[in-house]
């Protein structure tokens, strides 16, 4: 029963965006704009919103996929965290006869390591300045790489349903029995490795700089996001929790579902430019100064 709610939150979620987004207009604060220019077809979200009136907003359509998107894959992870195992037999077999632990990385940490990438990479400075239209793409973004790597490890894990390492003195214990067969692929690398690709991905995206110290920050922000996503993953495998194939396989999902939403919402589905566009923001900050500028 659990499993077909899965389906129905992945059609109802969409639909139900799609329809709340549809009513929304911006009024015409403008007197001189030309004809059309008054009716957004679009949501104005505050700070992130239309600037210089309604030219660049997002349609309501796009907005109502991208958020109808994240509102689905979350509540489909959710209902298939809480399903048991497709099938009895599980797909890939493990031994499962490894001793019970206490993790070293709890689940409290996985929300963190969520929370702080949709945070950091929608209200850090970025190429633009502060809290304008790329914050916001990196909001949606951000929440879009978490869902996707949410859902599709959840529904992998109850498909695949393989036993941990720790499978049998779990059972023996009765500690934790409702998750002893969803080692692949491990949740906590997917998690981490996408919090460390994105926010490398930003890093080297929005702060452009090429002045040798510029270069060593980046290159130091990086490698010890990447040291603390393999980290984690280590403790995965050396508290018993997966095997060294779940591990990998959920880095290589967690990167992966980085890497395509941050290429979505900075690259492939930005909004035309104006021709005569307005600043978003009077702040122009990089990793090493802040400034102000005046338009006259």
């Amino acid at each position: 029963m659990a499993n077909k709610r899965i389906l129905f939150a992945l059609l109802i979620a969409p639909l139900a965006g799609y329809v709340l987004a549809s009513g929304a207009q911006a009024p015409n604060n403008n007197e001189n704009a030309p004809e059309g220019y008054g009716v957004c077809r679009g949501v104005c979200y505050g700070c992130y919103g239309c600037y210089g009136g309604c030219y660049g907003c997002y349609g309501w359509q796009w907005e109502a996929l991208d958020w109808g998107l994240i509102s689905g894959m979350a509540a489909g992870g959710y209902l298939s965290s809480k399903a048991e195992p497709f099938f009895e037999k599980p797909l890939i077999a493990g031994p499962g006869d490894k001793e019970y632990r206490k993790e070293r990385v709890p689940d409290s940490w996985v929300y963190v390591s969520m929370l702080g990438t949709i945070g950091l990479a929608s209200l850090l400075p970025n190429q633009e300045g502060w809290l304008n239209e790329r914050s916001y793409r990196h909001l949606k973004g951000a929440a879009q790489a978490i869902t996707a790597g949410y859902i599709i490890k959840e529904f992998t894990k109850d498909l695949v349903g393989r036993p941990r390492p720790d499978y049998y003195d779990r059972l023996e214990q009765r500690i934790e029995i409702t998750k002893s067969r969803k080692s692949f692929p491990s949740g906590h690398a997917t998690h981490f490795f996408t919090a460390a690709t994105y926010l490398s991905l930003f890093t080297w995206d929005e702060w452009r700089s090429d002045e040798p110290l510029a270069v060593a920050a980046k290159s130091g922000i990086t490698a010890f996001l990447a040291a603390g996503a393999g980290w984690v993953a280590w403790t995965r495998v050396a508290d018993n929790r997966h095997y060294p194939g779940d591990v990998i396989a959920g880095s290589i999902l967690g990167a992966s579902t980085a890497l395509f939403f941050y290429s979505y919402q900075q690259w492939w589905g930005k909004p035309e430019e104006d021709e005569n566009p307005s600043q978003s923001s009077i702040i122009e900050a990089t990793p090493f100064s802040i400034g102000i500028k005046l338009n006259f």
